[in-house]
């Protein structure tokens, strides 16, 4: 039974945790103090005894004892010190250590006893040897307990040899004595045992809950680190109201002494402390306690905190199953603002600060719904456009155009007054709404107001710059009874006040609707023309006076309406350049008078005018270069006429084409000049082969001496430059006299050829070469 123990404990031990292991080591050093005297008290026992009885084999194993004894103690006070529990192997070479001193003593004092006991008769010394021991086995057997194979090994080292002594000495009583020793030896052992599993028991409890006692503060650290590192402040309370955890964000957003927040705290308490700090302005303790337990109540609640230095929290509630509630605290401060921001960005102009178009319409919705009862009361609505403002951004910059914008915006709110408004609808455009007023004078007035205001030079970043504007005026309810209809008409009106020459102003009026729907029919009709074959490209003659012949011809587009008929160009061409519908139109163009031109006379060019929208167009030079591969004819017998204003709009875009298209062959003229922004500059930075003066000097010829003064510049400035002169609009002889006699190099005009189709030309020109051209044209 006992040896059955035995095994099971020496099992169990071999599974003990190290830890475990290691603190049971440690006990047998400990505590230093009774080591100490357990080793003192048999030595001196052992010196004793040897002394008294005399003998020398008792006094060299009380000798042997008392060095034992000091050896222990030297090895218990080492371990003190060098003790490294951490270490792996650390604990079984100090048990090892701890078991050769031990069962070195105990061995040395069971031999004592047997000595004392077989070789003297003195009953004191066996009274004193069998006391010592047999105290010594019991103090081993609960002081080694957790070691109980040292602590066994001891108690049979030293009560053994006693209990053998007593048994063989000779007498009844010392034999009763050995067999009591025998009985107190098993006895002993299994107290030992009891004492072990109790220890144990004791040392795996411990380590268990310090191992729980470590996860628990590990989890406490991990939650003061997540609590306290949190973007949000968190404060939570009790079923009764008070303050029970926060954190130190909670501390942070609300600015409240740290000495104030603490547990028992009531929110009451904190909102004292708050305002005390400077949140909450103009508001009492009372106040702000009704507003949160409000907006907080039920089991989930959010609102909203000012802070004295501007900042916003927003502050939302949870309850918890106990009663209790977790407050949490975010700044949104970043938030609110991007929200107000992206909220006037929905109503105000981001630019300029005015109401935008969506506040606008909301604005003439309530005008034209009135208060109540009442009807709405009439009002004007102006519709402004900025003159010149492109140019500004094409020659300045677009910043320089912004900030322009600006400088209007400004003026215009210091002439328009509340209650009216003023509103920026995109680009250039702005709105005013002249509230109650049926007085067209008071309307006028206003806007004359305005049309000066922007007259006047602005000065923007060092730069004078010089605009006006254009209006048109609608009013409620006279021109429409509706926000669209109304801003319809006074776009139609702007229309107008822009068409008379800028910087104007007109009232809206009902011819002004005619004519729209008849521009807006024009410009159905003419998404169709060309698939309808409705589109003709006739051609007027170009004589060289050097020669008397035919030099070229220019290709004229001509509309045939079915119901109309010929519908003029300067009706259309505008509608077609605003449209966009002027790309398709003069690419089509292009390419039938290149085809037509290839039936000609070798030393016959074509030119081809070529609108400014065309030059913004990327595709320009790949269009000209297609229309002159279709039709086989040579870039050198195409010329194409370019106006100033083409060359005023984007001037970079233009000259990059223009270079592209010299490079194929394609000759360049300047049409028109002098009726744009003639600059001698452009004559200089773009490679024109040729110049046309435009037929409102010609028409004056031989009545105003200034028109032949400036054909006679024009022409001999041609002839330094290497350039070739065309007079357009020549009508009379005299006219064609004039410009030969100034050195003109070529004429056009209805002297000499008016527009026609390409079969009337080809008729015309036939007997210069009758046989190519009659083949060619028949082709």
């Amino acid at each position: 039974m006992m040896f059955r123990k035995l095994l099971t404990v020496r099992r169990l031990d071999a599974e003990l945790p190290r830890e475990v292991r290691a603190a049971l080591v440690a006990s047998l050093f400990a505590p230093f103090g009774s080591l100490i005297v357990g080793a003192v008290s048999g030595a001196v026992i052992g010196v004793m005894v040897s002394q008294r009885a005399g003998d020398p084999w008792m006094t060299v194993c009380a000798f042997a004892i008392c060095l034992v004894a000091v050896g222990r103690i030297v090895s218990a006070y080492a371990y003190r010190r060098l003790a490294r529990p951490d270490v792996v192997g650390f604990e079984a070479r100090w048990q090892r250590i701890y078991e050769v001193g031990a069962w070195s003593y105990s061995g040395l004092l069971g031999l004592l006893c047997c000595l004392a006991i077989l070789r003297t008769d003195d009953l004191g010394v066996h009274l004193v040897v069998a006391t010592t021991t047999a105290g010594y086995a019991a103090g081993i057997t609960g002081r080694n307990a957790g070691r109980p194979f040292i602590a066994i090994s001891q108690l049979l080292l030293a009560a053994g040899p006693l209990s053998v002594a007593l048994l063989v000495y000779g007498d009844a009583l010392h034999f009763g004595l050995g067999i009591v020793i025998l009985l107190f030896m098993y006895g002993m052992t299994d107290i030992t045992l009891s004492i072990r599993d109790i220890v144990v028991q004791a040392l795996v409890t411990t380590r268990d809950k310090a191992a729980l006692a470590a996860r628990y503060a590990e989890q406490a650290n991990r939650f003061d680190a997540a609590l306290n590192n949190a973007s949000h402040g968190l404060c939570m309370f009790g079923p009764d109201s008070r303050l029970v955890v926060w954190n130190e964000r909670f501390l942070e957003l609300s600015g409240l002494p740290r000495e104030m927040v603490r547990a028992g705290a009531t929110m009451r308490d904190l909102v004292r402390g708050s305002i005390a700090a400077g949140n909450h302005p103009g508001s009492t303790p009372r106040q702000t306690m009704r507003a949160l337990i409000t907006d907080l109540s039920g089991e989930t609640g959010q609102t909203f905190v000012g802070l004295g230095d501007g900042r916003t929290l927003a502050l939302s509630r949870r309850l918890m199953r106990d009663g209790g509630s977790v407050v949490i605290f975010e700044d949104v401060t970043d938030r609110r603002r991007a929200e107000e921001r992206i909220a006037r960005m929905a109503r105000f102009d981001e630019l300029t600060g005015l109401p935008n178009r969506a506040q606008f319409r909301e604005r003439i919705a309530e005008a034209l719904k009135g208060e109540g009862r009442h009807a709405p009361a009439p009002f004007a609505l102006h519709v402004i456009d900025l003159d010149y403002f492109k140019t500004v951004n094409d020659t300045l910059g677009h910043p320089m155009g912004d900030r322009l914008l600006q400088a209007v915006a400004a003026r215009l709110e210091g002439v328009v007054e509340a209650p009216d408004m003023i509103a920026r609808l995109g680009g250039d455009e702005f709105v005013v709404l002249q509230f109650a007023t049926a007085d067209r004078g008071e309307v006028e007035a206003l806007a004359q107001h305005i049309l000066h205001a922007v007259r006047a030079p602005f000065e923007v970043d060092g730069h004078r710059l010089d605009i006006g504007a254009s209006i048109g005026v609608a009013l409620f309810p006279a021109h429409g009874t509706d926000g669209d209809k109304l801003f319809k008409c006074a776009d139609m009106a702007l229309y107008a006040a822009k068409a008379a020459g800028r910087g104007a102003l007109r009232f809206f009026e009902i011819e002004m609707d005619v004519a729209a729907q008849a521009r807006r029919a024009l410009e159905l009709d003419l998404r169709h023309a060309m698939a309808r074959g409705e589109l003709q490209v006739y051609f007027q003659p170009i004589v060289d006076l050097s020669t008397d012949r035919f030099a070229g011809c220019e290709a004229l587009l001509r509309w045939k309406h079915p119901t109309r008929g010929f519908v003029s160009p300067a009706e259309f061409i505008p509608i077609a350049e605003e449209t966009g519908l002027i790309i398709p139109i003069g690419e089509w163009v292009v390419g039938e008078a290149c085809a037509m031109a290839a039936g000609w006379p070798r030393d016959m060019r074509v030119a081809v005018n070529l609108s400014p929208v065309q030059f913004k167009d990327p595709h320009l030079p790949m269009r000209i270069i297609g229309a002159l591969s279709r039709t086989g004819l040579p870039a050198s017998r195409l010329e194409l006429e370019i106006t100033e204003t083409a060359v005023l709009q984007d001037s970079e875009a233009t000259l990059a084409a223009m270079h592209q298209l010299q490079h194929l062959g394609v000759h360049m003229s300047l049409d028109d000049f002098g009726t744009g922004f003639s600059s001698l500059s452009y004559l200089r930075t773009f490679p024109f082969q040729k110049i046309k003066i435009d037929q409102s000097f010609t028409r004056d010829l031989g009545r105003d001496p200034g028109a032949l003064a400036i054909v006679r510049a024009v022409s001999a400035m041609g002839k330094d430059l290497g350039m070739h002169i065309v007079v357009e609009g020549v009508e009379t002889q005299e006219q064609l006299d004039l410009v030969r006699r100034e050195g003109c190099s070529e004429v056009q005009g209805y002297l000499l050829g008016r527009p026609m189709t390409n079969e009337a030309l080809c008729a015309l020109i036939a007997p210069e070469e009758p046989a190519q051209v009659g083949a060619q044209a028949g082709a």
